[in-house]
């Protein structure tokens, strides 16, 4: 994605008595101290020390007229001296400072999409449950956090609140960091089930465990175990059961695999397996049944009620899109493998047909959506900078649709 106009974003410091914080995609915050003589230096709050401010140690970064400090949506550090601007790059300090470039660029969430709140962290890998007018996202991923950056992956339940100032906020810790779970709403409490844990030598594996919060209590407990152990698992509540859905690592082009459980039940059963291709899914519920597209397939359908699956001819299957049920359409909102990144497609069941809806503001993959107070919301994921570059440069933004 394009810079924003550097001027309109950085924040301008003048004098002793103003000291103004940014915080970057990194979840780092920046600052100008000013020492004296007209001059200042940049200071740094990492993530990973969020105490202590320190000196930004970036080759080339001297004490200077330096009169502003602002960040960009693609993770660049921005400061302005006698007129002329400069950006580093947390993710790569050791790059060095460089001279930026001032031409101006479109703002992100424009048009029907704008933007209502941040995450306290860029994060994906991820899916969202609505429970009480609030949309909850368990576990995630980021390559981009602390200075200098680097991976971290989250041991949190957060929730948006749309009514709330802050929007973000941590509802609860999990046991663990949990990557690329599964959160559902069921039973009037969110699910956080299966996924990978990520050990501090990189080693990662999949896991069965489930964590169930209950808003009303504030308690977090964990729930029966599926069978499977699930990399990548998509749940989805249908017809008064929760479902439970994916293969095991490596087994992906094998039959999908699902189980289902009922209020009050503390074991899995077994559910009609779904088409092969059950790898990275994504998925909505609507009116008893499970749409979910799987990669290379198509749009699967499961009827909740009959426990049978079909396969709608699709226009597009896009991987790791960001999915919801709203007004009694499915949309299926960017993703993988298709040509526009930020595209929107929507399926009527009624009329068993396609249009094409708002476009994302940003390209945007492995982020969560949902409908809070009827509103239908995106947030999180990630994506490339430009489509012929493999920096990716990952999503705290929460967007909401404009249109109603």
């Amino acid at each position: 994605m394009r810079l924003f106009l550097l001027i309109m974003f950085l924040i301008l410091q003048r004098g002793s008595g103003s000291v103004e914080v940014v915080r970057d995609l990194c979840a780092n915050e920046w600052r100008l101290e000013v020492v004296g003589e007209g001059k200042s230096r940049l200071m740094v709050r990492p993530a990973q020390a969020p105490g202590e401010w320190v000196a930004a140690n970036v080759p080339g970064l001297i004490v200077d007229r330096w009169t502003g400090v602002g960040t960009a949506e693609d993770g660049f550090i921005w400061l302005v001296r006698e007129g002329r601007s400069y950006r580093f790059d947390p993710r790569h300090p050791e790059k060095g400072l460089a001279e930026g470039l001032r031409r101006p660029e479109r703002i992100p969430g424009q048009g029907a999409w704008k933007v209502v709140a941040r995450m306290a962290e860029s994060n994906h890998d991820l899916t969202g449950a609505v429970v009480g007018g609030k949309l909850y996202i368990g576990g995630g991923l980021t390559a981009d956090w602390g200075f200098p950056a680097r991976s971290h992956p989250f041991d949190t339940l957060q929730v948006f609140d749309p009514r709330a100032r802050e929007g973000w906020a941590v509802a609860a810790k999990l046991h663990r960091e949990r990557i690329y779970c599964a959160t559902a709403a069921f039973d009037g409490r969110v699910w956080v089930i299966g996924g990978d844990y990520i050990e501090p030598d990189g080693s990662r594996y999949a896991v069965r465990t489930v964590e169930v919060y209950d808003p009303r209590t504030g308690r977090l407990e964990r729930g029966p175990e599926p069978e499977l152990a699930r990399p990548m698992p998509l749940a989805l509540e249908a017809a008064g059961r929760l479902y439970v859905m994916g293969n095991g690592r490596g087994e992906y082009d094998r039959p999908g695999r699902m189980e289902s459980l009922g209020r009050g039940e503390t074991k899995w059963r077994p559910e009609p397996e779904g088409p092969a291709g059950m790898g990275p899914l994504a998925g909505a519920a609507l009116d008893g049944r499970l749409y979910v597209v799987v990669p290379g397939k198509g749009l699967a359908v499961f009827d909740a009620r009959s426990s049978k699956w079909e396969v709608i001819d699709s226009p597009a299957a896009p991987r790791s899109c960001q999915m919801a049920a709203w007004k009694g359409e499915i949309w299926m909102m960017g993703g993988r493998d298709i040509t526009n990144l930020a595209e929107t497609r929507i399926y009527n069941p009624r009329t068993r047909s396609w249009r094409m809806g708002p476009e994302l503001p940003i390209p945007l993959s492995w982020g969560a959506a949902g409908v809070v107070d009827g509103r239908l919301y995106v947030t999180g994921g990630a994506a490339e900078r430009a489509p012929d570059d493999r920096t990716w440069i990952y999503n705290d933004r929460t967007f909401r649709l404009e249109m109603e």
